[in-house]
């Protein structure tokens, strides 16, 4: 069993490894818990993050990088606390959830209460009720035509956000999501798919997180659309 694990485990770091660009521009931000990699160049300005829970240090680090605050949004008491408790320069903190459409969102209670992460609507949980706003509210709300990052570990939510942008045609330069396929079968190769489809390259990988950034000619060619419309 420890062989097979170890196995498993090597095997996953191959394939993470196909995905993980070698540009110096792309790096680690934050620690090894809470941080992601990113693409730093062209700076970030305009950045959403969504999902707090027990670490903010990819938000603190990016809000040193960007020279406007970094919008972080997090409905959860377990985020909430984390706030509570950390150095918030230049970050601006709403206690709302981000999901596809604005308006009061469902969502499950914890499995586990220690790890605190409030997930999508699961059937035979007991749930909460949260306020929640879409990009397209986040974006009228703070005049912003384009965003450079996103950045969702949202426990299912993302997929729906996902699908809806793409739809919408709403330029994101960077995308750092974590899938979770657990709580939505099926789902993620199929985003991903569409995600490459729309323009989209990995240049990170390590199990469920993924660093996605779009190809310049077709960020320029939504951002000039949006701003005609």
């Amino acid at each position: 069993m420890g062989f097979e694990r170890w196995l498993r485990a090597k095997a996953r770091h191959a394939v993470d490894s196909l995905f993980c660009s070698s540009s110096p521009d792309v790096r680690r931000v934050g620690d090894t818990d809470s941080g992601w990699v990113m693409c730093t160049r062209p700076q970030p300005v305009v950045c959403y993050c969504a999902g707090v829970g027990k670490g903010i240090s990819f938000e603190q680090g990016l809000a040193k990088l960007t020279p406007r605050p970094v919008l972080v949004f997090d409905p959860s008491p377990t985020g909430i606390a984390t706030i509570q408790n950390t150095d918030t320069a230049n970050l601006r903190f709403f206690a709302v959830g981000m999901a596809a459409e604005t308006g009061v969102v469902e969502f499950s209670l914890p499995k586990d209460p220690g790890e605190g992460s409030y997930s999508v609507a699961r059937a035979g949980a007991d749930k909460v009720s949260f306020e929640c706003w879409s990009l397209q509210t986040i974006m009228q709300q703070n005049g912003d035509s384009a965003i450079d990052l996103l950045k969702m570990d949202i426990e299912g939510f993302e997929y729906d956000i996902i699908d809806g942008f793409l739809r919408q045609h709403i330029p994101i330069r960077q995308l750092c999501v974590e899938f979770h396929p657990w709580l939505r079968p099926g789902r993620t190769w199929k985003i991903m798919a569409k995600l490459h489809q729309a323009g989209y390259r990995i240049i990170h990988k390590h199990r469920g997180d993924h660093t996605f950034l779009l190809s310049e000619p077709r960020y320029q060619q939504l951002l000039s659309r949006r701003q005609a419309s």
